[in-house]
């Protein structure tokens, strides 16, 4: 052997190396099977409540959870089962079927989501969890009921979510009472929760009334705040609240042609509402007023529609017009008779699933309807229902705070403002019902856009500090 040079290390058998790969394989499948386990378990076992509260009417109200935010969630959601569900075996989508199904509830701004429901506590078994009243009180005593609130689980509503857009934001745990509709309405049950976004209180200091502000052609007075009590109806939290008292003036008189101020305030803490107690020192009041679409002086016209004779309207009258001003772009899709209508994406599908009215709901309103096409794709259905002609035009990008009106005008040059539709525009499908005078039969429609005027008051309440 050469100097200088080294015989070779020795070489582990390639067997031994097998058997390391396999084992390091074995090893990995197994964390991966437990791993699997753990979130399979987490995701479909079922949490226990943060509360349970016996009503008076013998429900057991069980307080799933508390969220804050715009997406609020609660329950359990699948992707798997969501895309695939409706394809497996009836046996397999029963047991991968999450056993708490998952809603989403998406605010237009950040608000208090409480999530109830009810068990019969015989049978254990979920019931109906409408039929109460719910409200937080704070350590003044005043009281903030929900804004509105959002059902699940089909007929059975096992599940509603409570949205709160005003509560006691600067206290640590929240007080909640809730009260069943039918028995000791009097008589709530109390639960405690902790407050999961706390605000302390800004320093605000405010002016005194009145105040007046000059915008366009309106001049806007807040003269005096009264002290008013919620409507007492049995569903609704007995809130007291300031109320302010507007005065609208143009040209030295008294303004014509304009809708009542909507106003809502806003406190210290970033409370947002009408009702938002009495013991706040300053409070900010915001104000718009809009004009009335009948107000020919002072609103943008967009266009004039094609003429609508209801003496001969028996079926849908499709337009399709592109229209715009300014930034905001339409579509005027049509006029129709009383009756229901399907729109996808915005336009109408004279081939989608028939949807009637809510029963026992309002003469006229939006349904609903989605099925899943594919794994990747569901497709969505709106249906709005009727009880007179209607015109409807598509505006889904319309800035706010702008707002679009239809009225009608006669030969004579009378003016008719059409009704909204109060539930909304889903797909940006605003529906104007004509709801004009019985001889009123032959007319123009006219599509105007509405622009309010808009301010603010920093008021002085004349109430003392809160510690």
């Amino acid at each position: 052997m050469s100097e200088g040079l080294q015989p070779p290390a020795a070489k582990a058998p390639a067997k031994h190396h097998g058997a390391r790969r396999v084992f390091g394989l074995a090893g990995c499948a197994v964390l991966l099977a437990v791993a699997g386990l753990l979130v399979v378990r987490f995701l479909f076992e079922r949490h226990g409540p943060l509360a349970q509260l016996n009503l008076a009417d013998g429900r057991i109200l069980q307080i799933e959870g508390v969220t804050f935010g715009t997406n609020h969630h609660m329950g359990t959601h699948s992707i798997f089962f969501d895309r695939f569900g409706q394809w497996l075996p009836q046996r397999l989508r029963g047991w991968l079927s999450p056993k708490v199904p998952e809603n989403t509830i998406n605010s237009e701004r950040p608000a208090l989501v409480i999530w109830v429901n009810a068990i019969n506590p015989e049978t254990g078994t979920n019931v109906d969890c409408q039929g109460i009243r719910m409200e937080f009180v704070d350590q003044h005593g005043d009281l903030f009921g929900p804004e509105t609130s959002h059902w699940s689980g089909g007929q059975s509503f096992w599940r509603v979510g409570h949205v709160f857009y005003s509560y006691p934001r600067s206290e640590k745990q929240l007080t909640l009472h809730v009260t069943p509709w039918k028995k000791n309405k009097d008589t709530p049950v109390t639960a405690r929760l902790q407050n999961p976004h706390i605000v302390p209180a800004a320093n605000w200091s405010g002016e005194p009334l009145p105040q007046t502000k000059t915008l366009g052609p309106i001049e806007i007075t807040l003269a005096e705040l009264k002290v008013r009590t919620n409507e007492t109806k049995y569903w609704q939290a007995p809130s007291t609240y300031f109320e302010p008292v507007w005065q609208l003036r143009q040209g030295g008189q008294a303004a014509q042609g304009w809708s009542d101020p909507e106003w809502t305030a806003e406190d210290p803490t970033g409370n947002r509402g009408q009702h938002l107690g009495l013991h706040q020192s300053a409070l900010r009041f915001l104000v718009s007023v809009y004009p009335l679409a009948t107000n020919v002086n002072s609103l943008a016209m967009v266009a004039v529609l094609p003429r609508v004779d209801l003496n001969v309207l028996t079926n849908q009258m499709l337009w399709n017009s592109k229209l715009s001003i300014g930034t905001n772009e339409f579509v005027a899709l049509g006029v129709c008779p009383a009756g229901t209508y399907t729109f996808t994406g915005g336009d109408f599908d004279p081939t989608g699933p028939r949807m009637g009215a809510v029963r026992g709901g309002t003469r006229s309103g939006w349904t609903g309807q989605t099925k899943r096409l594919t794994p990747m794709k569901v497709q969505a259905w709106h249906g709005h229902y009727t009880p007179t002609p209607t015109i409807y035009v598509r505006a889904d990008r319309l800035k706010e705070p702008d707002r679009l009106a239809l009225r009608a005008r006669d030969d004579s040059g009378r003016v008719w403002a059409a009704k909204p539709e109060p539930q909304g525009h889903p797909d940006g499908v605003h529906a104007f019902l004509l709801e004009l005078p019985s001889e009123v039969t032959n007319f123009v429609p006219e599509l105007v856009l509405l622009r309010p005027v808009e301010a603010e008051f920093l008021v002085n309440t004349g109430r003392t500090r809160a510690p």
